[in-house]
């Protein structure tokens, strides 16, 4: 007995000692988020370990340490489906993520962002590193690929701050504004939304639809592209703001295009976007939508052209929020050019035309403008812009812009200007690309509006009293975003000489007859100069609302941000920043409109062979 219980005590020494070693070996082991007792997702986690030792730690001899680091992974979902007459072109889905990491140096007043050089213009394009994550919640894989990424862009902050240095020292600066606003830290982490949909039942649809043009023998080409994004962003920075915010985005766009008799191209497209898939109209009503599309494109082709109008115009429908959307939306924002030592970089930034007008006259003084990120919807209508903490950490609030025509404020990220020192958190951003301003919801209102009949008479009273037989009413313009863009000298022609975006061609235009006020569909029309300027010239606003649910390109970037490279992702394009605008119909006392520029060719040779006999 006594022999027994002294083995069973050496037994229970040994066990004892062997869990000793092991847990001295396990401790040596980086901590995994599982194993800690933070109540953070692990990528949360994992981003504010990795933050604190960089933080602490990271450091060139003779250079500054980083005084703020920004973390943020986008963990996407999608589902890609695109059909045409009834097939299937493509039906994709998969699970993605996108790390991206800001370093500043120096310090509030004078850090290394905002200054162009031909060596970091790429640096400046996509600030700061954007590289993929492992997919799985791995904690010690994460940490591993911020470490090399934080390291990166650490070396190219201080390399960037150097030049930006020795640039100032020959520079003369009347005002010195701080190049990063302090904010309030925030604290949000919502659930993460889990992605689950049926994707038979959705090709299913986008088959059914697409099958509606089979009875159009005159349209050429047409799409019916079902985009399903579902993100999930993390983010934490330096100064202990921390949150999690989903950010699901439905699109369903419509596209369609032919040739008429004398070679002119023609398309028409409807975009409708939506936070669910429950937002989307119906099948009978997205049947019913595109057929009214087929119907349009068919009976412009047959349509007559016009060479050239100068007299009154009316826009309504999606054109009038549309027009905002081009003109007035990327003059709202507050951004400060950036520094360059060249000055070809500085001419390729386009800096709002409204910056200097504050508390000046930008519209007519019946109009108004709020941009509210709280809206979910407006008269029972969605809204897409709508989001809870913008992508710098910073809670937006209503924001009045515009008051009786006179403009108030701009969209301001934390990048300061000296009459506007804080964010209205307006900082957005897109899955790639640098942080912008942006809209959220902008809503346009009017008092003692007019209604669509009673525009329409002015219209006709305006050009009786020129003696002009007809007017123009205009109700929808292009967004090469969707429908696409031929590369050619036309995409470059897209700008002005002053760098300005020209607005885009009408798809649908009408000429109004002053004698019987009849509506005729017409062509080969498109628009001279018309900058925000402009604006300030609307005769009358309607009663009405007009929503547009709209991917918009940040603001405050080089050539306007993502726009261009947006055009040239071709139709459906996912990129961009989900905003709406609702806006009246609203009457010009006088545009210009004039010829269509493009080359002209031949439409094809044989019939459509699905209609030829």
């Amino acid at each position: 007995m006594r022999t027994g219980m002294t083995m069973n005590k050496n037994n229970i020494l040994r066990l004892f000692i062997l869990l000793l070693v092991v847990g001295s070996i396990f401790s040596s082991f980086p901590l995994s988020a599982q194993d800690s007792n933070s109540k953070d997702p692990i990528l949360i986690q994992a981003m504010k370990d990795e933050m604190d030792r960089a933080m602490k730690s990271l450091k060139i001899e003779n250079a500054d340490k980083p005084y703020f680091i920004e973390y943020s992974i986008w963990d996407n979902w999608k589902i890609i489906i695109d059909g045409t007459l009834g097939s299937l072109v493509n039906s994709d889905n998969g699970h993605s993520r996108l790390l991206k990491v800001d370093v500043r140096v120096g310090t509030n007043q004078l850090d290394n962002t905002a200054f162009m050089s031909s060596k970091g213009m790429l640096s400046f394009i996509g600030r700061g590193e954007s590289q993929t994550p492992v997919l799985e919640d791995d904690y010690n894989a994460i940490r591993r690929i911020l470490w090399l990424n934080t390291d990166s862009a650490y070396k190219e902050a201080v390399e960037n701050l150097a030049g930006k240095k020795a640039f100032l020292k020959n520079q003369t600066q009347n005002e010195e504004i701080p190049d990063f606003s302090k904010e309030e830290s925030v604290q949000k982490i919502s659930p993460a939304a889990q992605f689950s949909y049926d994707i038979p039942k959705l090709e299913k649809m986008v088959k059914e639809l697409s099958f509606l043009f089979r009875k159009y023998p005159s349209i050429n080409k047409s799409s019916v592209k079902l985009s399903v994004l579902l993100s999930n962003k993390y983010y934490v920075n330096s100064e202990n703001t921390v949150f999690c915010q989903p950010v699901p985005m439905i699109s369903l766009t419509v596209t369609a295009s032919t040739q008429a008799a004398d070679g002119m191209k023609l398309k028409h497209y409807l975009p409708i976007y939506a936070a669910k898939i429950e937002d989307l109209p119906n099948q009978q009503d997205l049947t019913a939508s595109i057929q009214r599309i087929a119907e349009e494109l068919t009976a412009l082709a047959s349509a007559p052209i016009v060479d050239k109008y100068i007299g009154p115009v009316l826009f309504t429908g999606q054109a009038s929020p549309e027009l905002l959307a081009q003109v007035l939306v990327p003059n709202l924002s507050g951004s400060r050019p950036s520094l360059s030592d060249m000055p070809q970089l500085s001419a390729m930034e386009t800096p709002s035309k409204l910056a200097q007008r504050l508390n000046l006259k930008v519209l007519p003084k019946e109009l108004s403008i709020v941009d509210d990120p709280s809206l979910i919807q407006y008269q029972n209508i969605p809204l897409i812009g709508t989001y809870a903490i913008d992508d710098e950490g910073v809670i937006p609030k209503p924001l009045k812009l515009v008051e009786n025509g006179t403009l108030k404020t701009l969209l301001m990220s934390r990048r300061p200007r000296k009459e506007i020192p804080n964010s209205n958190g307006h900082g957005r951003d897109s899955l790639r690309g640098k942080t912008g301003v942006m809209i959220g919801n902008l809503i346009v209102t009017a008092e003692e509006g007019k209604t669509y009949q009673q525009l329409k008479d002015e219209l006709i009273q305006l050009c009786k009293s020129q003696n002009m037989p007809f007017g123009i009413i205009i109700k929808s313009l292009d967004n090469p975003m969707i429908t696409g863009v031929e590369f050619s000298m036309g995409l470059f022609s897209s700008f002005s000489q002053r760098g300005e975006q020209k607005v885009t061609e009408p798809i649908l235009i009408y000429r109004v007859n002053t004698a019987d006020g009849k509506e005729e569909l017409i062509r080969g029309l498109s628009f001279g100069e018309l900058g925000v300027t402009k604006l300030k010239d609307i005769l009358s606003v309607g009663n009405d609302y007009n929503v547009l649910n709209r991917m918009m390109s940040p603001s405050g970037g080089l050539m306007g941000g993502l726009s261009i490279f947006a055009m040239l992702g071709g139709a459906g394009s996912s990129m961009g920043i989900p905003g709406s605008i609702v806006s009246p119909s609203f009457l010009f006392e006088e545009l210009e409109l004039k010829k269509v520029e493009e080359g002209q060719k031949k439409p094809p040779i044989l019939p459509n062979p699905l209609f030829s006999k």
